[in-house]
């Protein structure tokens, strides 16, 4: 049975200044579409503030085209449920973001050439391992980092709250950032 349509109302100011108000009503299931076969389409789709937009979208609202880097924003209080499976079809969010950062960092050249085994291209899954274990060194690098640059300091400085009491991070995420 789906979920009552809430009250809520989303403002999102699309990349050539264009304000959206939109009710829950006004925002549609979200596309069917994946892009483990098609990175290209995906970093086209990303967001709408930079070169590579293409003006095209598989998501329509109000005749704008809307990137992908809006979508949790429209889906992620209102349709929970919805978002939930979205997001799980491309493994986390953040790994879509991840993917087409790489993408950008050269040329389509060259990530293909970093993202190739014997003249194939790698599979999205291989892709997404190879980044995820990059970016985990890339974190531990910053986490000795902090610890080398603020030594006995770094228990005193790189903490957070939580239930009312004080903890030292462990994340190497929440070191980095």
């Amino acid at each position: 049975m789906p979920e009552p349509a809430s009250d809520k109302l989303h403002i999102v100011m699309l990349g050539d200044g264009t304000v959206l108000k939109l009710a829950d009503a006004d925002i549609p299931n979200p596309p069917a579409i994946s892009f483990v076969n098609n990175i290209s389409q995906l970093n086209s789709m990303w967001d709408d503030h930079m070169v590579h937009w293409r003006g095209e979208s598989v998501m329509n609202i109000q005749g704008h085209p809307i990137a992908l880097e809006y979508w949790p924003l429209l889906y992620c209080y209102s349709r929970d449920h919805q978002w939930k499976d979205t997001k799980s079809k491309w493994t986390d969010w953040w790994v879509s973001a991840y993917v087409v950062e790489c993408y950008r960092e050269g040329t389509k050249a060259q990530f293909w050439e970093e993202f190739s085994a014997d003249g194939k291209c790698m599979t999205y899954t291989v892709i997404v391992q190879k980044l995820c274990a990059k970016r985990k060194m890339a974190l531990a690098a910053a986490v000795e980092h902090a610890c080398k640059e603020y030594g006995d300091k770094f228990n005193d400085l790189f903490t957070y709250w939580k239930g009312g009491e004080e903890h030292v991070m462990v994340k190497p995420s929440a070191v980095a950032k």
